[in-house]
């Protein structure tokens, strides 16, 4: 099918408001699980973009070549109304829901109670596909592929 990346990260970088969680969840537990463990390539801005990159540009690009989106999402609704990467995460939206078809899988990092907050694309998604709700903590014991977590996650993947 052409496409280099079973899945683009979606995160909220670490802000001082935003929970330092998401950064280990993207960074650390996401690639140790489903790259080392499970075999699949993913594209995770910040770690697998060239320092100077247009953000637009590269942001397009990688989600065009890639089969899924995960979007970590974290309760503070602070952490999406002042991300520096709106645009990455407008244009990320835009092309699995409308342009290309790619299936998004949401990832609640907590229980969310209340997506009023959050933006209109993301809401779509948590109505139309659900989200998987990560229930582990930053334990080695989180970080075997064997659990119903990463079951569910490998289940939406291609």
């Amino acid at each position: 099918d052409g496409k280099i990346y079973d899945a683009y990260v979606l995160y909220p970088k670490n802000r001082e408001s935003c929970l330092y969680s998401s950064s280990i969840f993207a960074l650390k537990i996401l690639p140790e699980v489903l790259e080392r463990q499970c075999g699949y390539n993913l594209f995770i801005f910040g770690r697998d973009d060239l320092p100077g990159e247009a953000v637009i540009s590269v942001a397009d690009e990688k989600i065009r070549q890639s089969r899924r989106v995960i979007v970590v999402l974290v309760p503070e609704p602070s952490c999406y109304s002042v991300m520096e990467e709106v645009s990455e995460k407008q244009l990320a939206m835009y092309n699995a829901l409308i342009q290309d078809g790619i299936k998004v899988i949401l990832i609640e990092l907590e229980k969310i109670q209340d997506y009023a907050d959050m933006p209109e694309a993301i809401k779509y998604v948590k109505q139309k596909h659900g989200a998987i709700r990560w229930k582990g903590d930053f334990s080695e014991r989180s970080h075997s592929a064997s659990t119903r977590f990463w079951k569910k996650v490998r289940y939406h993947m291609p």
